[in-house]
C-alpha cells in the first residue's frame, strides 16, 4: 500500500530529470477533486492495452473516483504532460475482461496480484474473479 512519504518521493522523481530511473510506466495523474475543486496529483503505473494507457487500482483506494465525472485530467509521463480523458471500469465482469487481456500481455505481473497461474500459464477464472472484485480499471485516452 502506498504511503504519503512514498508517493512524495515518486512524485519528485517523476517531475525531475531523473524520471527515466523509474521507467516509462510510472506517471502522475492530476484531477480536480470532486468535493474540494482542488487539483489532486497521484502517482500511477500504466500499461498499454490495445493502444490505450491502462491503470489497475484497488477499489478501496479513492483517487480514481475523481475520474468518474472528470472531463479532462493531466497526465505526466516520460517527461511530458498532456491531457487525457478517463474511462473508469468498475463492474466486476468488465474488470475481469480487462484483467484477462492484461495478464495475456503481461503474464509476469500475475505475481503482484498473488495469482498462481494454471499449468498453461494463464490465471484461472476463480483467481481472476477474486482479483477483479477488488480492482477497477482506468483507461486513459490522450486528447
Amino acid at each position: 500500500m502506498p504511503t504519503r512519504l512514498g508517493n512524495f518521493f515518486v512524485k519528485t522523481l517523476i517531475t525531475s530529470p531523473l524520471h527515466p530511473l523509474l521507467g516509462e510506466s510510472f506517471a502522475l495523474i492530476t484531477v480536480t477533486g470532486r468535493r474540494t475543486g482542488n487539483p489532486i496529483t497521484t502517482p500511477i503505473n500504466t500499461v498499454c492495452i490495445e493502444d490505450v494507457l491502462t491503470v489497475i487500482s484497488m477499489r478501496s483506494r479513492t483517487w480514481w473516483r475523481n475520474l468518474r465525472s472528470c472531463e479532462v485530467a493531466q497526465l505526466r509521463q516520460a517527461g511530458r504532460t498532456f491531457p487525457v480523458r478517463a474511462e473508469v471500469i468498475e463492474a466486476p465482469d468488465e474488470v475481469d475482461f480487462w484483467l484477462k487481456k492484461y495478464f495475456t500481455i503481461y503474464p509476469g505481473y500475475m505475481r503482484y496480484f498473488e495469482i498462481i497461474p494454471d499449468p498453461d500459464g494463464k490465471p484461472s477464472l476463480q483467481e481472476l474473479q477474486k482479483v477483479a472484485g477488488g480492482r477497477v480499471i482506468i483507461r486513459l485516452f490522450p486528447i
